[in-house]
């Protein structure tokens, strides 16, 4: 895992808000967490070793998911749109 400081002026270009997309970077990262959740809602339902074995293959050594998000955003992957009240 490569920890390194960001430069604040690259989480933005001209006439972009840094909040929002502080914001846009959260919610990636909340998905992320929820995806990988998913993967682990198997193991309540482990009853013996045999069903264990098969969880063996699971990478523990993952980036975390805010790293994963910020590294999307500031390669342009993540796209955002804006919704009205309207629409919810």
């Amino acid at each position: 895992m490569n920890i390194k400081a960001l430069q604040i002026r690259k989480l933005f270009n001209d006439n972009e808000d840094l909040y929002e997309k502080v914001v846009v970077a959260s919610k990636k990262q909340r998905q992320i967490i929820e995806s990988r959740a998913l993967n682990y809602e198997a193991f309540q339902d482990i009853e013996d070793t045999e069903q264990l074995e098969q969880f063996d293959d699971i990478d523990h050594d993952i980036d975390k998911p805010i790293s994963i998000a910020m590294e999307q955003l500031l390669s342009d992957e993540l796209n955002w749109k804006y919704t009205s009240e309207d629409e919810d």
